[in-house]
Formats: structure tokens, C-alpha cells, sequence
């Protein structure tokens, strides 16, 4: 089976269990797309990390929770292990294509980024890549999991990362060269990799 039957072969699978839902991540970045080309680089940059890299966790929440629905674990469990690394990686370049677009948009006024920007938004693409999978098998609850995605996600956004007892993961102020800001994307990749941990031991387990 060549590599490009296999991958359509898995999103022809995808649309059958979950329709035009596992669009909605695409229909954001449209939206997100007209807002960025008409406002400034900060702000720009504050949409990207908050409104567009979190639909990842989305993304993959929606991809496991057919696991979790009644007496399908036994007969799709064997599946998703054999493919969830190539499941990840195919949604990581669709994800990469349209930040491509996005940042492109952004570079378009103008102004140029920093290396640490680029790395900021690896780290947060991972983070909630890796806490929606771990989300959706701790809770086993679609609708728990999202619930707790979306109010991790606002509460930040209101508060500007200044408020919960929480680690923060979003820069709202400055985006240049900062100890701090070095500091919080070292927290974020580590919590990308323990919450990866911990969903493929969950996966992968007995």
C-alpha cells in the first residue's frame, strides 16, 4: 500500500466517523485569515497562538473520541495504535500549511519575527496537541474533555495569563527576546512531553 493511498485511505476514515466536524478547524483559519490580513503584527500574533494553535487539540479529541463510544473501544483500539503517530503527523502538516499562510500574512506588514516566536508557537502547537489526547483519555468523555479544553483556553485568554494557578502558555505583551518568555516556552514544551506521555501510556496500555 503506497504512502499517498494509505494517508487518503485514513482521512476517507476520518470523514466517515465525524463529517464536516473535522472541518471546523479549516473554517477557523478562513476567518482568521480576514481578520489577520487587516490587523497589526501583535495583534496578529496574539489570534494565532489563542484562536488558530489550539484547534489542534480540537483536532485530535475529535479523532479518539469514537474510542469512548459504546463497545467500540475493542474493535477500533487496535487501529488508532497502529496509526496514531502517522494520524499525528498528517494533521501536524495540514496544521503547518495553513500557519505557513497565516505567518505569511503576518510578515506582510512588514515587520520582522524573532526566532523565539517561531519557537513559541511549536511549543504551544504540541501542548495542546498532546493535552487534548491526554484530555479525552483521562476523562473518556468527548464532551468533558472539550469543556475543559475551552475553559483552560478563555480563562486564559480573559485573564492574559495573569490570574489561574495554572501554567500560562500564551505571551500577551511583549514578543522579543525575554527571560521570562524563554522560561515559559521551556514550561510549555515540558508539559507537551509529559501530557504525550501520558496519553500514548494510555493508549498503549493493557
Amino acid at each position: 500500500m503506497s504512502m499517498l493511498f494509505l494517508i487518503k485511505h485514513l482521512f476517507s476514515f476520518d470523514w466517515k466517523l465525524h463529517k464536516t466536524a473535522i472541518l471546523l478547524p479549516v473554517f477557523m483559519f478562513f476567518i482568521l485569515l480576514v481578520h489577520i490580513s487587516t490587523a497589526s503584527t501583535a495583534s496578529s500574533l496574539r489570534v494565532l497562538q489563542t484562536a488558530f494553535l489550539p484547534w489542534i487539540a480540537w483536532t485530535i479529541i475529535l479523532h479518539l473520541r469514537p474510542l469512548f463510544d459504546e463497545g467500540a473501544r475493542d474493535t477500533l483500539l487496535p487501529h488508532y495504535r497502529k496509526w496514531i503517530f502517522l494520524d499525528i503527523l498528517r494533521y501536524t502538516a495540514i496544521f503547518l500549511g495553513m500557519y505557513i499562510v497565516l505567518i505569511g500574512i503576518v510578515l506582510r506588514h512588514g515587520d520582522s519575527l524573532l526566532p523565539i516566536v517561531y519557537i513559541h508557537h511549536v511549543s504551544i502547537f504540541l501542548f495542546f496537541l498532546f493535552f487534548g489526547m491526554a484530555l479525552i483519555w483521562l476523562t473518556k468523555n468527548f464532551e468533558f474533555a472539550l469543556s475543559i479544553l475551552l475553559m483552560y483556553t478563555l480563562l486564559e485568554i480573559v485573564t492574559k495569563g495573569q490570574f489561574m494557578p495554572w501554567p500560562h502558555v500564551f505571551q500577551f505583551e511583549t514578543f522579543e527576546f525575554d527571560p521570562l518568555f524563554v522560561s515559559k516556552i521551556g514550561t510549555t514544551f515540558i508539559l507537551a512531553i509529559f501530557f504525550m506521555m501520558m496519553g500514548l501510556f494510555q493508549m498503549y496500555r493493557r
